[in-house]
């Protein structure tokens, strides 16, 4: 089954370079989406984060997040 990605979220981590994207599935409008995020809810509720690569990364390896233009 295919992930039906409608926008995503552009994350830094802690010792790397560049922006990695999160895939979000959601229907959530864009700034709910990323409140979720923060808010550590929904799938950013558990402690290993899928990046869009699929290369899963610690929560509190994050550094900053973004919605992706």
């Amino acid at each position: 089954m295919a992930e039906n990605l409608r926008m995503s979220l552009l994350v830094r981590i802690t010792g790397r370079d560049g922006e990695h994207e999160l895939p979000v599935t959601s229907d959530q409008p864009e700034h709910e989406e990323l409140t979720r995020f923060l808010n550590r809810q929904g799938p950013y509720a558990m402690t290993w984060i899928r990046l869009v690569s699929g290369e899963y990364v610690r929560y509190d390896h994050f550094v900053s997040v973004r919605i992706a233009d």
